[in-house]
């Protein structure tokens, strides 16, 4: 386990509420007890808390003589503190039976904390590449399928998974679709994918849509259905096959291979920020600070894609560029500029 998760699971701030309840509920009998016995008798700090652990605990005042007034403040303390502490020792075990025996209620409960995530649907092999393509990428995202094992499966993986048909309204909604920022519909079942596809862009006309299509036939009809890209994996790597046969070196850039090293081009896209156009930054101006990267294509919001800018063209607030270069250019160019994905 890294240090970074190891300091995730030690931070308070990421505990469950439960479980923070319960340890301020802890320290404040504690407190109470100690600072009362340190005003009442006088005590060092060290045997008031001495004292409020024995009183708490019931275990006995053999040790030392008190006065009426500690006394009473004591009768009090242990009314008060056992039953905080019994009330605290009932949460513990509710929290971890219910962690436990309900991993539905969990997910629900970490679904609903996402926003600007991606929604999957259908976790077979092709949804299976996109999630641990978005893992990769650090994205936030949450897979939906009907199988209870292949749920149970990327559960274990440390994924958010949950069971439901992704046709299903609510089951999108429940996956704060109102939230997302993209949708794949990945199942096997072309009919299922163009269902997908309806349901989400109605429940968020703005979703950003990629879809999956077992036949040509039914591009179009899942384009209809409100895909904005719809892909057919048998094509897709029938010419990707194609192209390392009759260009294997434009496929080499192309393609991420683990063959080839470090070197395969990888394409991003960029919106620009309002930070960015504060600086009046230009394409000459990038091309001078990153001469790694290829600019191919931009576009400006509900503009047409416009390909090769001219380098003196300046950078317009939510304008999208497309460009190229290695994985060390993009790490390069992603540490100034935040939104290139």
């Amino acid at each position: 386990m890294g240090s970074r998760s190891i300091w995730n699971n030690l931070n308070p701030f990421r505990w469950s509420k439960t479980i923070r309840r319960v340890l301020l509920a802890f320290m404040a009998v504690f407190a109470v007890g100690t600072c009362g016995y340190v005003q009442i008798e006088g005590w060092t700090p060290w045997q008031a808390f001495y004292m409020t652990l024995i009183t708490v605990t019931t275990v006995g005042y053999s040790d030392y003589d008190k006065s009426e007034d500690a006394q009473m403040f004591s009768a009090l303390l242990m009314l008060g503190g056992i039953g905080t502490i019994s009330y605290c020792l009932s949460q513990i075990v509710q929290y971890a039976t219910t962690k436990a025996t309900n991993p539905e209620a969990r997910m629900l409960k970490l679904a609903n904390k996402l926003t600007n995530h991606f929604i999957i649907c259908g976790m077979g092999r092709t949804g299976e590449r996109v999630a641990r393509k978005l893992a990769g990428e650090g994205k936030d995202f949450i897979v939906i399928d009907e199988s209870e094992d292949l749920v149970e499966q990327f559960r274990r993986d440390g994924m958010i998974a949950l069971r439901g048909n992704a046709t299903d309204d609510m089951t999108l909604m429940v996956a704060g679709i109102d939230r997302a920022t993209g949708l794949a519909a990945v199942t096997s079942n072309d009919a299922a994918n163009a269902m997908i596809c309806l349901t989400a862009k109605a429940l968020n006309p703005e979703l950003h849509i990629a879809a999956r299509a077992e036949t040509d036939s039914a591009v179009g009809k899942i384009t209809r259905a409100g895909a904005d890209v719809v892909i057919n994996p048998c094509r897709y790597g029938g010419d990707g096959i194609v192209e390392s046969l009759v260009r294997p070196e434009v496929s080499c850039l192309l393609f991420s291979n683990p063959s080839i090293g470090s070197g395969s081009l990888r394409f991003v896209e960029y919106k620009v920020s309002n930070l960015d156009t504060c600086h009046h930054v230009t394409i000459e101006s990038l091309l001078q600070d990153y001469p790694g990267i290829v600019f191919i294509a931009s576009r400006l919001p509900g503009g047409e894609l416009k390909v090769r800018p001219d380098v003196h063209h300046e950078l317009k607030s939510e304008e999208s560029l497309v460009f190229a270069g290695t994985a060390e250019d993009i790490a390069t160019f992603s540490g100034r500029y935040r939104n290139a994905a």
